[in-house]
């Protein structure tokens, strides 16, 4: 961190970000973000997934011109909330908003910064077999 952000810091300068308007859909290979949370897109996604991410504050960015650090969700995450619908896919989005934003802060806030566990995931299932999954 340069001398100009640490001064910048102390003094409380910095302000907030607003949320950017939600943009086009974007292509495979590029990244959403929400938060300190970026999801790098491996698979398609359609309107519906889109207008969903967009409602819980999810934006495309592009990572060539961004500079502010984001931790990267494992791909079997996107898979998990692509797959998922209703209330199984809002509930999934809670726990992974939780799980990564509290280490993210913990790790800002100058503790040890660790890969948090891969905790398995309760989802409501019509299938008594398929109780609990991991989403990393």
């Amino acid at each position: 961190m340069s001398i100009k952000n640490k001064i910048r810091t102390v003094l409380k300068i910095r302000k907030e970000r607003a949320v950017p308007p939600a943009g086009p859909m974007p292509q495979i290979g590029s990244s959403i973000v929400c938060n300190r949370l970026r999801i790098r897109l491996k698979y398609p996604i359609n309107r519906e997934i889109w207008d969903w991410f967009c409602k819980h504050g999810w934006r495309a960015v592009d990572m060539r011109t961004e500079r502010r650090e984001y931790t990267l969700l494992p791909d079997r995450a996107l898979e998990k909330l692509i797959n998922l619908e209703g209330v199984e896919r809002d509930v999934l989005h809670k726990q992974i908003m939780q799980k990564y934003t509290v280490s993210r802060i913990n790790a800002d806030k100058g503790e040890k910064a660790r890969k948090p566990e891969s905790p398995a995931v309760a989802v409501k299932n019509s299938e008594p077999d398929r109780v609990s999954e991991e989403i990393s």
